[in-house]
């Protein structure tokens, strides 16, 4: 049985953080409408909302994904090609909708952070695979 630990914590984080970022304000817009209108992630692109919970959901499904290494390291780089598309959607769809003046908020550093806990969840996981492998060594 391997005991991933920290991979398991990383994951946890992901899981968190991309839960908590689906339902923040993530953008500062100007129209001739409204002078200054906050948007949350669904108000401005509903796509990548769902690819944010998405990924959410299947950080929390990977974390018990423990008896299949190599399965995980395919759903953590599935993860991180799905956070890459989730903010270029929302990047495209905001600057698709002509707003005179487009400021983004800092709570779009989660996903960034989360790429990187993503990162070394995997480097854990290689860790483990490598740690096995010399236990299959000695038998």
């Amino acid at each position: 049985m391997v005991i991933q630990r920290i991979q398991s914590v990383y994951l946890l984080l992901v899981a968190i953080l991309m839960a908590v970022y689906s339902f923040m304000n993530v953008v500062l817009v100007q129209s001739s409408v409204n002078p200054m209108e906050k948007l949350s992630l669904f108000d401005a692109s509903t796509v990548s909302f769902m690819l944010s919970l998405l990924v959410a959901v299947l950080s929390a499904v990977t974390i018990f994904k423990y008896k299949k290494l190599n399965l995980q390291i395919t759903l953590c780089s599935c993860n991180i090609i799905l956070i890459l598309g989730q903010l270029t959607v929302l990047v495209l769809e905001v600057i698709a909708k002509n707003y005179i003046s487009i400021e983004f908020f800092i709570s779009n550093t989660m996903p960034v952070i989360s790429i990187i806990l993503l990162a070394l969840s995997i480097a854990g996981i290689r860790r483990d695979k490598k740690i096995l492998g010399s236990y299959d060594r000695i038998r």
